[in-house]
């Protein structure tokens, strides 16, 4: 399947050298978008997805003995696992998520305290924890809780039990934390609920580390499959991997740390931080710098234009005879009153023309016949209507073009004993010859009319008659 991965990939432009995490993410999330099983939010790309089918999942997995005789499940905050969350809730079990941000202590995960006889729409707040203060308890590191099944959210899986994340490491690293404190036990399930063209018969095991968190159970909206041979999972926290920066992140991670070096064990992290999501900033960081950016260029804008200023008067003192010169022929001007009047005169007779041309076509337009054309497609333009029209021997008398609104008038010249209906009619059984894919229709005025230049014809119009060219 990773093999059908990488030539698919290769087939669509994006070479892939060899077969990697990566490339397995980029298909599964390509199968996404080429299947439509995505559900809101659509945006799978570097993410664990959301997926149609996910109540279905959920129902499948509370139908399974495991989930029936476990008691502490803690499930991760992914959108496709939520409905897994009310099925513990439903099932009257204690619920465990990840801690949230406004944690007192360095916190393990949080349990879900959702009062009963809630409907689902308040359950789903309650799970998302949007409920009140007191449906959140804290559990700290210090914790006795066992936890007998872990459910995770994942980008792609192998019916061996292989799992591929969006890539951070988190789940893995928690996974490792938990097992460490003894709160994941050999008894405990790990457990995945995806869509099915998430599922691989088979991932290449050389891209898995003893770090990377395997899965016993996999349950689709249509089927679930149990892991034949349960691979080796994560034992503790190999320190040697994480960065100060990552340390930093996880307080529970932090208080671990501080604690064994107490008790005298020498830690030595990674000394350069090189974890992917290192290399990506957050999108408020990202915001925050283009908006730097852009007073940045503010500044140095405004910082120009100065100095532009600065030369500006530089150039004005060396250009001063220039401008005594240009004032002196300015004021001959205005001194000259006939000349003035021989302007005014010649402005007033332009604009008396102008209103003379505007009312000959405003009478020539009510006498006209005028078609109405539209369904024109963005990428035509008016040069190739007149050629189309020349061809077929088309000759309006003007074209009222309306191209970026998809639509343009014909107007043709009518005759003085011409009927009209005929003429119409003749008309709009020569344009269905045009090749463009456009709609025709016949447009009569008012009898009164409506005078001003700038009306558009559709503003008085009456469709008699329709074809489709």
């Amino acid at each position: 399947m990773a093999e059908e991965a990488s030539k698919k990939l290769s087939e669509n432009g994006a070479l892939v050298p060899e077969i990697t995490k990566r490339s397995i993410r980029v298909q599964t999330w390509k199968k996404f978008q080429e299947h439509r099983c995505a559900a809101p939010p659509l945006d799978v790309f570097n993410k664990i997805p959301n997926f149609k089918g996910a109540e279905k999942a959920a129902s499948l997995l509370a139908e399974l003995d495991v989930f029936k005789n476990a008691k502490n499940i803690k499930v991760n905050i992914d959108r496709g696992q939520e409905p897994v969350k009310i099925e513990v809730i439903k099932a009257d079990k204690n619920l465990f998520v990840p801690p949230s941000k406004e944690a007192s202590i360095p916190s393990l995960f949080t349990k879900v305290v959702c009062p009963a006889g809630l409907d689902l729409v308040d359950q789903k707040k309650y799970v998302r924890l949007q409920g009140s203060p007191e449906s959140k308890n804290e559990v700290g590191i210090d914790t006795t809780i066992k936890l007998d099944m872990y459910v995770v959210g994942s980008v792609a899986v192998s019916r061996k039990g292989h799992r591929i994340g969006k890539g951070h490491g988190y789940v893995d690293l928690d996974f490792g934390i938990l097992s460490k404190l003894g709160v994941i036990t050999k008894d405990t399930i790990v457990v995945t609920t995806v869509h099915d063209v998430q599922v691989y018969d088979n991932l290449p095991e050389e891209l898995f580390q003893k770090y990377d968190l395997p899965v016993d159970i996999i349950v689709t909206p249509e089927e679930v499959i149990h892991v034949e041979k349960r691979l080796p999972r994560p034992t503790g926290i190999d320190w040697s991997l994480l960065s100060q920066r990552r340390v930093n992140l996880i307080p529970a991670l932090t208080a671990i740390k501080e604690k064994e070096e107490k008790s005298g064990k020498v830690i030595v992290l990674k000394s350069e931080d090189t974890d992917i999501e290192s290399n990506r900033k957050p999108r408020n960081d990202r915001r925050r710098d283009r908006r730097n950016n852009r007073r940045r260029k503010v500044r140095q804008s405004t910082t120009d234009n100065e100095n532009a200023d600065s030369n500006a008067e530089n150039e004005n003192e060396q250009g001063n005879k220039k401008r005594r010169q240009r004032r002196n022929n300015r004021n001959k001007s205005e001194q000259n009153g006939a000349d003035s009047d021989a302007i005014g005169n010649k402005e007033g007779e332009h604009e008396e023309k102008k209103d003379s041309r505007i009312r000959q076509r405003q009478r020539k337009t009510n006498r006209d016949l005028c078609i109405k054309v539209s369904n024109i497609a963005k990428n035509v333009r008016i040069k190739e209507l007149k050629t189309e029209l020349r061809e077929k021997g088309f000759n309006p008398t003007f074209i009222s073009w309306k191209g970026s609104f998809g639509k343009c008038y014909l107007h043709f010249a009518k005759k003085k004993d011409q009927d009209e209906e005929k003429a119409t009619s003749d008309i709009l059984t020569a344009l269905s010859s045009l090749s463009l894919n456009v709609k025709c229709e016949v447009v009569k005025r008012d009898s009164k009319g409506e005078n001003g230049a700038d009306s558009l014809p559709e503003n008085r119009i009456e469709t008699t008659d329709v074809s489709t060219v």
